[in-house]
Order: structure tokens, then C-alpha cells, then sequence
């Protein structure tokens, strides 16, 4: 029986936000996916590929391969930058099942691939936010340094003498702050640009009350959507942008 044509429809789901105007993924990325994704599974992913027909026989060889499209069509809607997250992901989610179970399987199909490249910062290779946070609030409270100058550049624009003597309520505010902050870092370092400010807008402390309840709203959003799997309605500079603007015509 033939085998079914993949669908050309892109997947939906939050992965694809952020860094829209990054170059799509080629069929030389998904290349390259499968040579990594071998590494990592080894005779496991050789199996899966056979049986689920990713490749094709050569000189009585079975070689690995996206042969119908299948995974590119699956993955167009990406770039480079979400598919390493991806594997970032794939690794961790590897390494957790054999620690509990003794042994770990490949991905079942590209869509379930998919699912694993959300843009984050570990898998960028930046700290996570939560290490980012800590960080930050170590370095306004006791001076410590920045151990990362991505955080670095999502601390400029916080009011950290603020943050020093901000009541637990306050605090809330001023962490929803930084994470908007620092996503548009992490943007920023996925697309290969300079991890400074793009624009001085001011720290945290100097926002008006619409800004920073337009601020409270967006990253109240993008968690919400972070946890639900659902697509973001657009990125932290998208967000910034339109920020600006509606209080400009206010």
C-alpha cells in the first residue's frame, strides 16, 4: 500500500513565534536534522525511517533520508534557530526518558518534532529565564556582576535601585517586566543582531501606568500561551512596537 503524501499545511503552535523575518528552514537544515537525530538515536532512528519510509534503498544500502518532503513541508514555517531549540529539546527529552525508563525512541513523526522547536533560551544556548531572573535580582540587591551579558542587555532597562526596595507585589511586577525584556533579547541573538537595547525606552521604573499595564498584559499573555501551546499573537519587539504607538495616538 502506498504510502500517504505528507500534508503541506505547517503546523500550529507556538514554536513559530518570534523572529518572523528569519530565513526558513531548507531542505539542507532537514539534511542535516536527520545526520543529528541519527547521532542521538542511533539503530533506533535507523528503524523509525525504515519503517515509517524516510529514505530510500541505494546499492542495497537503506539510506536515512526526507525523500517525500514529508518533514520539510512539516518544518517550513521554521528556521535554523527553532530547529536547534528543537534538538536542545529532543536531547533533554532523551536524556529524561532514559533515566526513568532505560531507554528512549526517536520521534514518531515530523509534526511531533515540530511540537519541540519553541524558541527558548536554553535552547539558543542562553541561560534560562529563570537563571536570568535570579541573576538579575542578585546583581541589584548585592552588586554581583551579570554572568551573561544577555541578561545583561535585558537589565539595562530595569530599574534595579527600584527593585532593591520593592514590596513582594512590586517585585511580581518588575520580574513580568524583565521576561518581556528578555525575550526581546533572546530574539534578538537568535536573528544575530547586537544583544543591546534596540531602543531606549526607558527602564521599568519610568514606565507610565498604561505602559506598564499594556507590559503586565503582554507577558501575562505570552505565558498563558507558552502553557497552552497555543501561537503567540506576536513577538516582544512586535509587542513593544505597538505599545508605543497606541499611546502615541492616545
Amino acid at each position: 500500500m502506498n504510502k500517504p503524501k505528507a500534508s503541506r499545511r505547517p503546523a500550529t503552535s507556538s514554536m513559530a513565534s518570534g523572529c518572523d523575518d528569519l530565513p526558513r528552514v531548507s531542505q539542507k537544515a532537514v539534511d542535516a536534522l536527520f545526520d543529528r537525530l541519527a547521532q542521538l538515536h542511533g539503530a533506533h532512528w535507523h528503524r523509525r525511517c525504515r519503517e515509517m519510509g524516510w529514505g530510500t534503498e541505494e546499492n542495497g544500502q537503506w539510506v536515512s533520508c526526507d525523500v517525500e518532503g514529508e518533514w520539510l513541508a512539516a518544518l517550513s514555517h521554521l528556521s535554523a534557530q527553532h530547529l536547534r531549540c528543537g534538538l536542545q529539546a529532543e536531547k533533554a527529552r532523551t536524556a529524561k526518558s532514559l533515566q526513568q525508563r532505560g531507554n528512549a525512541f526517536p520521534p514518531d513523526s515530523a509534526m511531533q518534532f515540530a511540537e519541540l522547536c519553541q524558541m527558548t533560551p536554553e535552547g539558543l544556548g542562553l541561560p534560562d529565564f529563570d537563571t536570568a531572573w535570579q541573576a538579575l535580582q542578585d546583581h541589584a540587591f548585592t552588586g554581583k556582576p551579570y554572568p551573561h551579558e544577555a541578561i545583561a542587555a535585558a537589565g539595562e532597562h530595569m530599574d534595579l535601585h527600584g527593585m532593591a526596595s520593592a514590596s513582594y507585589q512590586r517585585m511580581d511586577k518588575h520580574e513580568r517586566a524583565f521576561r518581556v525584556y528578555y525575550q526581546q533579547v533572546v530574539e534578538r541573538y537568535a536573528r544575530g543582531d547586537d544583544l543591546q537595547p534596540q531602543a531606549a525606552i526607558g527602564h521599568d521604573g519610568q514606565l507610565s501606568p498604561a505602559e506598564r499595564a499594556a507590559m503586565a498584559g503582554q507577558a501575562r499573555a505570552q505565558q498563558q500561551a507558552e502553557a497552552s501551546g497555543l501561537p503567540h499573537a506576536m513577538n516582544a519587539d512586535q509587542g513593544m512596537r505597538s505599545l508605543r504607538a497606541a499611546l502615541k495616538g492616545a
